[in-house]
């Protein structure tokens, strides 16, 4: 049971579902707001065997179908109504909002980003104030997340004994160092992409998950300047304006997500000093 479905639009939030008294608008039925999408599989024959190889990693984008009812004390009424609805999804075409929703017996509050995919032609009575209507919405990303954004604030850099041995020699000097942890709880389903913020004064910073998936970078992050590197959507950006996807190294970094449940992450950096740490950003993710 669903209690409340919002969309966010240029202005004010529309409300589409209510089960409040006096709610004139409702979603009579939703599909494919939670659930697996469909799975992107690579079937493979054997050659000399019987049966393929099933490579199934993906999962394709979600959709999202809404059945509305609105009623009114006057069909002008309920037009008007109609009309606020229609100008809501019709803001989801060519942008991307966040559609909202509160689930009746926990109380949990989800979301997805939705454009939309298709609004039916609507469905009136003879001689009654009500509307029926059907929308289709595409979510690009097929996890929904907890409306809750966490931020996990990092330990920062100290100078101490630690760190990995490698057999190999390397051009660059690292100064050995502690610190530089933070912690996530994500209390979701499935793996969740984070932002994570990496503050200066450091040069080379890596961040490090705990199956030793890695994010490295070359150059400086100066002091009072950071990093802002989006996992979801594969950018590196200083300070969250300017693009800097130079400075990442393709070939030992890998954008990764959150899994579930507790854990930490590890930045390490050649030279840093005091201000230097990674912050961590999430929403726990639910299929």
């Amino acid at each position: 049971m669903i209690s409340s479905i919002t969309l966010s639009t240029s202005g004010s939030p529309v409300t589409l579902h209510s089960t409040a008294a006096g709610s004139k608008a409702v979603v009579t039925r939703a599909e494919g707001l939670q659930g697996t999408a469909p799975v992107r599989n690579l079937i493979t024959p054997r050659s000399q065997a019987s049966g393929a190889f099933v490579r199934s990693r993906f999962t394709e984008h979600r959709t999202i179908t809404l059945e509305g009812e609105i009623v009114d004390t006057t069909i002008e009424a309920a037009f008007d109504r109609y009309d606020t609805i229609a100008a809501a999804f019709y803001d989801a075409i060519s942008t991307e909002r966040t559609l909202k929703w509160t689930r009746d017996s926990s109380g949990q509050q989800l979301q997805a980003g939705v454009r939309l995919s298709e609004l039916q032609p609507l469905t009136l009575t003879d001689g009654a104030a009500w509307i029926k209507y059907q929308a289709t919405l595409v979510a690009p990303d097929p996890r929904v997340y907890d409306q809750t954004q966490t931020t996990g604030t990092g330990a920062a850099l100290a100078a101490a004994a630690g760190g990995k041995t490698y057999t190999y020699t390397y051009t660059r000097g690292y100064n050995p160092s502690s610190g530089g942890t933070v912690s996530y709880n994500n209390t979701g389903s499935v793996p969740t992409p984070p932002v994570i913020r990496i503050y200066g004064y450091c040069t080379s910073p890596q961040v490090i998950l705990s199956d030793d998936t890695r994010l490295v970078f070359s150059g400086e992050v100066a002091d009072g300047d950071y990093l802002e590197v989006d996992c979801s959507a594969r950018t590196v950006k200083l300070n969250g304006t300017t693009s800097r996807l130079n400075l990442l190294d393709p070939v030992n970094s890998s954008f990764f997500a959150l899994p579930v449940g507790s854990g930490s992450l590890q930045m390490v950096a050649s030279n840093f000093n005091s201000n230097a740490r990674a912050d961590v950003i999430y929403r726990p993710a639910f299929t």
